[in-house]
């Protein structure tokens, strides 16, 4: 299942949050989340038990978790990118 116009607000330890579109894919065996940041960041990964997912952005040197409960449409998680850190929110839309 594919989600072309999710709200992904990123959220840093020691700056603004920042809000921006993004495009989220299922697939059976994990998941992708792609937007616009100074170019195309894509992370991806697979699943780590029912609603629990662990994903990489090799180009930008990230790793990063979501979760999301059985019949919601929000995503929450960790990220680490290039030695920074902090949390981020997906809310689905298609």
């Amino acid at each position: 299942m594919i989600w072309n116009n999710c709200r992904l607000t990123i959220l840093f330890y020691d700056e603004p949050a920042q809000e921006m579109t993004c495009v989220v894919k299922f697939t059976d065996a994990g998941i992708m989340v792609e937007y616009e940041d100074d170019g195309v960041v894509q992370y991806a990964g697979g699943k780590k038990g029912d609603g629990h997912f662990e994903l990489l952005a090799p180009a930008v040197h990230g790793r990063a978790t979501l979760h999301m409960f059985p019949d919601s449409t929000r995503l929450e998680g960790s990220w680490i990118e290039d030695g920074e850190r902090g949390m981020w929110r997906i809310d689905l839309a298609e």
